[in-house]
């Protein structure tokens, strides 16, 4: 297992057990079997590990749900996608959700975390206009941002079933009830009150990283990375964007190979947006 990821996992378990702000780091590193000098090549600080445990938790979130809605095996029912992809995310990380919500306070990188969600947020805005902009192509423009706001409360108020009951879950049931009310919204609604000074729906060109970062990012995830294959894909996916010469269907086969790992779908579908610009 990837150094950091072991660090990662051994921490979310203490944290189940002990809570976030009675665990130290010396337990951290006991646990993981490493000394502490190795848990400082990783993480800067316990703060700088809560982080990266927020960013890994969001990114493959972010990321599934981008490729549920916009997989051209899937188009035809991005907001069924949609519900289903954020639901199923959200019940497979309940317990590290409900890691973070047993936690009174995290003052010590509040603002940190919030900067971090906030940006995760401005991807998922863009991902559902993009899907209202598709299915609901006749609903009034003035209205989009009005559904855009409604499809996400759905989504966030109906995930507490997750966190809160204990009884089973139809996720085919639940996803096609909230199309069918969504719809119902969408296409008898007349009165906007949300519009785009609520919400920032940005661009894929504002979302995307600039190259030099990209590169960093690649670079980055080359060295985390233990499959042979996710370590080649990054060095090829890393070197055609210095020097251009791959041909888009090369492009294409080296991405999905990231987007099969956890560890490696969030920096795919960052080079997709790249791409796009």
């Amino acid at each position: 297992m990837i150094k950091k990821q072991l660090i990662m996992e051994k921490a979310l378990e203490l944290f189940a057990e002990n809570g976030i702000e009675a665990t130290s780091i010396q337990q951290i590193t006991e646990r993981c079997g490493i000394s502490k000098g190795a848990f400082y090549l990783s993480f800067k600080s316990k703060n700088e590990l809560i982080i990266g445990l927020i960013d890994n938790f969001m990114s493959e979130i972010v990321a599934d749900i981008e490729q549920s809605v916009n997989s051209a095996l899937v188009k035809e029912k991005p907001l069924y996608n949609f519900y289903y992809a954020t639901f199923q995310a959200f019940h497979k990380h309940a317990d590290f959700v409900k890691t973070f919500m047993k936690e009174p306070s995290m003052t010590s990188c509040e603002q940190e975390l919030l900067e971090r969600l906030s940006k995760y947020n401005e991807f998922i805005n863009a991902i559902v206009f993009s899907l209202v902009e598709r299915q609901f192509s006749k609903v009034h423009v003035s209205m989009r941002a009005d559904l855009v706001f409604i499809i996400k409360c759905f989504m966030k108020h109906y995930t507490e079933l997750f966190f809160f009951y204990s009884e089973p879950i139809d996720f085919h049931a639940l996803c096609n009830s909230l199309v069918e009310k969504t719809t119902i919204i969408a296409e008898h609604a007349t009165i906007p009150f949300i519009s785009t000074d609520y919400l920032y729906f940005p661009d894929s060109k504002s979302l995307s990283p600039k190259k030099e970062q990209l590169v960093s990012m690649l670079s980055q995830k080359k060295k985390e990375a233990m499959d042979p294959i996710i370590q080649q894909s990054l060095e090829l996916l890393k070197n055609d964007l210095v020097h251009p010469q791959l041909p888009p269907a090369i492009i294409q086969g080296l991405l999905k190979n990231l987007r099969s790992q956890s560890h490696s779908k969030w920096v795919a579908y960052l080079y997709e947006l790249y791409l796009k610009q």
